[in-house]
């Protein structure tokens, strides 16, 4: 787990950093969630990295289908992976196992802004061999959106992914999802600090009582309303404690950028 600013803790890792007592630690999955079926989120996929130790692919993190051939998700997912040691399971509702359809990575991509001091510009694309199989009639897979502004601070926000269902675990092997309102910028910065929240950042979540939201294994998954893409599972203070909202990717503030890189993948 790398730490930001000695404080907090990027999502993606596996443990808190001890050398701190006080530390922020981020820990995506679902907490205070039900289980789902994979049809009600068909733009969701598991991102799974091969171990040579035993040959298995493990769960690393979530993303959402792009387009034909793209994932989007975050850096922190993509930063310093191999490709070949690297696949896309979509339209599967358990987080490991042979259920569901296996797309090989052929390459990924993280910001060139992005930092793991800061985890700002926390975003990622990663390209995979074949086309994802869409289907507009019947679909079992299919692409997501991304929506254009900021639902109202309040309302409630849909998270899922196979993360842990508590701050220490154990994780979700089903799919799982739960609703957690929009916090304002002001407040979050209030919380975290103005240097911590940046402008590429929506923060949601419970903070007067915590209890619901992302945690360990959640990383890099969808923030949703009214089934468009809002955010991407990036950092927070340990898993639905009060007080402590997640944080994620405003993924529309850094639209243009995804735009260019799959124009690039095409051409």
């Amino acid at each position: 787990m790398q730490c930001k600013n000695h404080t907090i803790v990027l999502w993606i890792s596996f443990t808190y950093c001890l050398a701190v007592a006080t530390s922020l630690g981020i820990q995506p999955a679902i907490i205070g969630g039900h289980e789902v079926n994979i049809i009600k989120h068909p733009y969701l996929v598991s991102i799974r990295y091969h171990l040579p130790a035993d040959g298995a692919y493990w769960h690393k993190c979530a993303g959402v289908i792009i387009t034909e051939k793209a994932v989007l998700t975050a850096a922190q997912c993509v930063r310093e992976i191999e490709t070949d040691r690297v696949m896309i399971v979509a339209g599967g509702n358990q987080r490991r196992g042979g259920v569901g359809k296996v797309y090989p990575a052929t390459k990924w991509i993280e910001h060139p802004n992005f930092s793991t001091r800061t985890a700002d510009y926390d975003i990622g694309l990663i390209f995979v061999d074949l086309p994802f199989e869409l289907n507009a009639i019947h679909p079992t897979l299919r692409t997501i959106n991304i929506r254009g502004q900021w639902p109202a601070v309040n309302r409630l926000a849909t998270v899922v992914g196979w993360g842990y269902r508590e701050e220490f675990g154990p994780s979700s092997d089903n799919l799982e999802e739960t609703k957690v309102p929009i916090v304002s910028r002001n407040q979050c910065v209030s919380i975290y600090g103005s240097g911590e929240v940046t402008a590429r950042m929506i923060c949601a979540g419970y903070v007067k009582t915590g209890g619901q939201d992302v945690c360990q294994g959640d990383t890099g998954g969808p923030l949703l309303y009214e089934g468009q893409l809002v955010g991407l599972v990036s950092w927070g203070y340990g898993c639905a404690r009060p007080g402590y909202p997640s944080v994620y990717t405003d993924v529309a503030s850094l639209k243009s950028w995804i735009v260019e890189e799959l124009q690039k993948a095409q051409s």
